[in-house]
């Protein structure tokens, strides 16, 4: 399968679906990422563009930037338009975003301009971050056997590693927990869990 994961700063994919990518990219299915900013509120924007390419390198995956100004992402035609276009290039048969309840205006447009975009695609999957809020998945993926790989594409993001704004609490450390805990949920000891505006079963049975 072709899988779209569409994120609006670097290292989102990586926290809300870095596993799933894994486990999807060593069974030969190809992935697309889609970086909407290149998150130069976080960092030095060539620093993080760097970061997000080394850890697109690791998926093996092809990366697109979107172009737009971190913090300052509007839902508006251009954004749509955008995203539409790459939908429209890759022909993804699922696709992947960041969930619509959010505290980060970014996250919520970039959420929201995704449903309108992606209104024809059969799978569209919803992933959380740690500004994500209301996200009760019932959807998991079992990411035990490369949560070493995961953890391997957020350290590509080294400027980012001790942003949490929570003292001495590092991206890891949060994306550890957070798979602990959707791993309980699970009945596994790591997981991703998914929120689904639209799902094919039988595109489940091609990730096995």
């Amino acid at each position: 399968m072709k899988i779209l994961g569409i994120g609006a700063h670097p290292d989102d994919l990586e926290i809300g679906c870095g596993g799933a990518f894994c486990k999807m990219s060593a069974k030969g299915h190809k992935i697309h990422m889609l970086v909407l900013t290149c998150g130069s509120v976080g960092g030095k924007p060539e620093m993080r563009r760097a970061e997000q390419e080394r850890s697109a390198a690791m998926l093996k995956a092809k990366l697109y930037w979107g172009g737009f100004e971190d913090t300052g992402v509007i839902l508006n035609r251009e954004l749509i338009r955008a995203v539409e276009e790459k939908i429209e290039l890759v022909k993804p048969d699922m696709v992947f975003v960041n969930h619509a309840a959010d505290t980060h205006q970014d996250h919520r447009n970039v959420a929201q301009a995704v449903e309108t975009a992606a209104r024809y695609i059969k799978n569209l999957m919803f992933y959380e971050v740690p500004t994500t809020m209301d996200f009760n998945p019932g959807i998991f993926m079992d990411i035990e056997p490369v949560i070493a790989k995961k953890v391997a594409l957020l350290k590509c993001h080294s400027s980012q590693v001790y942003k949490t704004r929570v003292k001495n609490l590092s991206i890891v450390e949060s994306a550890k927990a957070a798979a602990i805990f959707r791993g309980y949920q699970d009945r596994v000891k790591y997981a991703e869990g998914f929120v689904a505006r639209r799902l094919m079963l039988d595109s489940l049975l091609d990730c096995k």
